[in-house]
């Protein structure tokens, strides 16, 4: 009768245990017929895989039942981990990721153990960042991200979205935004970083770049040399491989764009100097991306002498 009573005990609390390792996402959505009835989830191991998708990459899905309802248990961890939830429209592979247009697929999330997730899209309104929640970080990840789309923050903007964040993740995110800083927002930026786990994967880059930036006196004059001697070698490399052939496979207008961000200007200034929509802009730069196999406007750089080459 003990052992009878021992594993029905067992029984009741496995699932409780198990739960504790899983976060909770759920929701309804209205999507027309051109939908397919599934879902897929994502966890970004990193924030520049943010807008990549592979089949790889996809940890979870199901069905979404007739009334439009889904839910599903996902594998999660103590600490935040970013995910994204994206739809497919019928005959679309399952990595499908559509980005700036109002066909937009998908909409990111953080989560961690114990959480509860949830999402929904009513009729006739596009996919939107700002209709997932849940949690505190899931509204400071949405309001960080308005930010990012609306392609007018600077520094000051994402400085502040930090350090008022109570979601390290959404944080770190915030700054990995952050571009040419000044000395004291560079001070700023270390004493924030310096409240953090050092070992979060998601800042592994991040933590790094201002470390070294706290002793770059000490040692800049054999970090001079060191560039110099990478630039020399990194320059030989390059001319060895098939950078020129990856660049001359985009087109005229991709290249143009190209050279627009590379000067400096944001999506929207791109959009006004070629007089083509802001839309087209975002789903060019995507493209641009996918054929020069990078992730972020800095690893465009290393295409800067080619900006003025066309196509063979």
């Amino acid at each position: 009768m003990r052992r009878c009573r021992f594993f029905v005990g067992l029984a009741l609390l496995l699932p409780a245990l198990c739960y504790g390792q899983l976060a909770r996402l759920s929701g309804r959505v209205s999507l027309d017929t051109g939908w397919s009835r599934k879902f897929y989830v994502c966890r970004i191991p990193g924030f520049d895989y943010m807008f990549t998708i592979s089949n790889s990459m996809i940890i979870a899905q199901g069905d979404i039942d007739t009334t439009g309802n889904f839910s599903i248990n996902l594998p999660a961890t103590r600490k935040e981990s970013l995910f994204r939830l994206h739809f497919i429209r019928k005959g679309d592979p399952a990595s499908t990721l559509i980005i700036g247009s109002q066909d937009v697929n998908h909409v990111f999330f953080i989560a961690k153990q114990g959480d509860r997730i949830n999402f929904e899209k009513t009729a006739r309104l596009p996919i939107s960042q700002s209709v997932i929640g849940g949690s505190a970080a899931n509204a400071e990840l949405d309001r960080l991200l308005g930010q990012v789309a609306s392609d007018t923050a600077g520094n000051t903007t994402f400085i502040s979205i930090a350090e008022s964040s109570t979601s390290q993740l959404v944080s770190l995110l915030a700054i990995s935004h952050l571009d040419k800083l000044s000395e004291m927002q560079k001070e700023k930026v270390t004493d924030l970083l310096s409240h953090y786990d050092p070992h979060d994967g998601y800042g592994a880059h991040i933590f790094q770049e201002f470390r070294t930036s706290n002793y770059w006196k000490l040692y800049l004059s054999g970090s001079v040399l060191v560039v110099l001697a990478c630039l020399l070698y990194g320059y030989r490399y390059y001319k060895q491989r098939s950078v020129l052939k990856t660049w001359r496979g985009l087109s005229q207008r991709e290249m143009d764009i190209v050279g627009l961000i590379l000067s400096g200007k944001s999506n929207k200034e791109v959009a006004l100097a070629l007089s083509i929509e802001l839309s087209t802009v975002k789903t060019h730069v995507n493209n641009i991306y996918a054929k020069l196999k990078v992730n972020s406007r800095k690893d465009l750089d290393r295409y800067k002498g080619f900006t003025s080459s066309r196509p063979a």
